[in-house]
C-alpha cells in the first residue's frame, strides 16, 4: 500500500469516526430530561463531576434559558455599568482595585472576562456578596440559616446540623452605608462568622474567616471550641479539613471561598454549557423531614438552562489534598454552579453543585448544595433557609473577640 492509499484510508477512518460522534452528541432543547441511561449524549455541556452525578441516579431537566438582565439586581446592573472599565488587577495574585490602587467601589469588575483571573474575581464581587454588601439571618448568627444533612454511602441520613451565619462585605459595598467601604477596615474583603446550633456534639462551634484584599495575603481563620473554651488560629494548611465532619470544608463554601492568590487559573471553555439559575424546589427548615431522591439529592429534578459560561481549571499554589478544580460559571452573572474536585493522583475526587433562587428584588440567593465524595460514596447536602439580605449588621459581631460571647 502506497503513501497516498494510505493517507486516502486514514482519512475515511477519521471522517467516519467524527460524524459518528457528531450523531452521538445531543444539543440540549427545553423540555430534555437527562438522566444516567443518556447522559454521555449531554457531556459537551457538563463537566466529569456533573456527568457522575447524573450516573448516580440525579435527574437534569432542561428548562427556558432567561433573558438578559432578569438574574440580576437591577441597581447592582447599574453600578456594574457606572464603573466599567475602572478595575484593575492589581498583581498576580488578582489582587482588586482600581488604577490607583484603593479599594473596588462596587459592581462586576470585568462584565466581560478575558482571563481566568477577571472570572474569579467577579464571582468573589459578585456570587459570594449576593449582589450585595451582607447576608444572614435578621435576627443574627444565633439563629439558624442552614442545614447540613449527613448521609452515609448506603444513602442513609446519619446526622443533621443546623448553623447560623453573618457574611458582611468590607469593600466593593453598593446597597448600605458605608460604602464602598467601611472606615478601618479598606484592606480587607470579607469577613464570615459561623455559629453551630444543632447538634449536641456540635454545638456552640464558632468560626471567624477574614478575607483580606490582598490575594497573596493568607486569610485569618479562628475556631471557638466551647470544650476548650478558648478561641485558637486554624492554620492555612487545615482550610480543607472538614467542616464538622461534613464533605464541605470552609475553603469549599459557596463553591469557593479561598482567597484567589493560592490558586492560579485558567479559562479552558467559554460556550454553551448546562448550568443552574434558578431552584424549583424550596429549601426545608429544621427540624422538618428532608425528602432526597435517590440517596443524595433534594430536587427530583435539577433545573438546567442552556447559557454561555466558563470553564476554569484551577491549579492550587499551595500543598493540599485537592490537584485542581474544574468549575462551571455563567458568562453573564459569574454564579458557580459546578465543581469537580480532583486529587492529586488526577482521580475525580468530589463534586459539588450550588443551586439559586432569586429574591422578589432579584438578588441571587443560594438555595441547596450537594457534596458528594465520588470516592467513598458519602454526602453532605447544604441547605439555606430564612437568609436575609444587606441587612446591614454591625461589624462587631464579626470580631474575634464577640467569638466566646456568641458561644453562649
Amino acid at each position: 500500500m502506497n503513501i497516498n492509499e494510505i493517507m486516502k484510508h486514514a482519512l475515511s477512518a477519521l471522517i467516519i469516526s467524527s460524524a459518528s460522534t457528531m450523531a452521538f452528541a445531543k444539543v440540549p432543547q427545553v423540555g430534555d430530561v437527562i438522566n444516567a441511561s443518556n447522559v454521555d449524549q449531554y457531556s459537551e455541556y457538563l463537566i466529569e463531576s456533573a456527568i457522575a452525578l447524573v450516573k448516580q441516579g440525579q435527574v437534569l431537566k432542561v428548562t427556558p434559558t432567561s433573558e438578559k438582565g432578569t438574574l440580576s439586581n437591577p441597581e447592582f446592573l447599574q453600578i456594574t455599568e457606572a464603573n466599567k472599565g475602572k478595575a484593575r488587577i492589581l498583581d498576580e495574585y488578582g489582587t482588586l482595585g482600581l488604577e490607583d490602587g484603593s479599594p473596588w467601589i462596587g459592581g462586576l469588575p470585568f462584565p466581560v472576562a478575558e482571563k481566568g483571573i477577571e472570572v474569579m474575581v467577579n464571582y468573589q464581587v459578585g456570587n459570594l456578596a449576593l449582589e450585595g454588601d451582607d447576608f444572614g439571618h435578621v435576627n443574627g448568627p444565633d439563629f439558624p440559616i442552614s442545614r447540613l444533612t449527613y448521609i452515609n454511602s448506603d444513602g442513609d441520613v446519619y446526622k443533621e446540623a443546623t448553623m447560623g451565619m453573618t457574611q458582611i462585605m468590607m469593600t466593593g459595598r453598593v446597597a448600605a452605608e458605608p460604602k464602598p467601604s467601611i472606615p478601618g477596615y479598606e484592606d480587607e474583603t470579607t469577613r464570615r462568622i459561623i455559629k453551630f446550633i444543632e447538634p449536641y456534639d456540635v454545638k456552640g462551634i464558632i468560626s471567624l474567616d477574614i478575607q483580606y484584599r490582598d490575594q497573596s495575603k493568607l486569610p485569618e481563620s479562628y475556631v471557638y471550641l466551647p470544650s476548650f473554651r478558648r478561641v485558637r488560629q486554624v492554620a492555612t494548611a487545615n482550610r480543607t479539613d472538614s467542616l464538622a465532619g461534613s464533605e464541605l470544608t470552609q475553603a469549599d463554601l459557596s463553591g469557593f471561598s479561598d482567597p484567589m492568590g493560592l490558586w492560579k487559573f485558567k479559562i479552558i471553555k467559554k460556550g454553551l454549557m448546562l448550568v443552574n439559575t434558578r431552584s424549583i424546589t424550596p429549601t426545608v427548615p429544621y427540624p422538618e423531614p428532608i425528602t432526597l431522591h435517590n440517596k443524595f439529592f433534594p430536587q427530583p429534578q435539577r433545573q438546567m438552562e442552556l447559557r454561555e459560561a466558563y470553564v476554569v481549571e484551577a491549579i492550587p499554589r499551595y500543598d493540599t489534598v485537592y490537584g485542581k478544580k474544574i468549575m462551571v460559571f455563567d458568562a453573564e452573572v459569574y454564579r458557580l454552579g459546578d465543581v469537580a474536585i480532583y486529587d492529586n493522583a488526577g482521580k475525580l475526587y468530589k463534586a459539588f453543585q450550588q443551586d439559586f433562587g432569586v429574591t422578589d428584588g432579584n438578588h441571587p440567593i443560594p438555595t441547596w448544595m450537594v457534596a458528594l465524595n465520588l470516592q467513598t460514596g458519602s454526602g453532605t447536602v447544604f441547605g439555606n433557609y430564612d437568609m436575609g439580605l444587606n441587612l446591614n449588621p454591625s461589624v462587631t459581631v464579626t470580631e474575634k473577640s464577640s467569638m466566646k460571647n456568641l458561644a453562649r
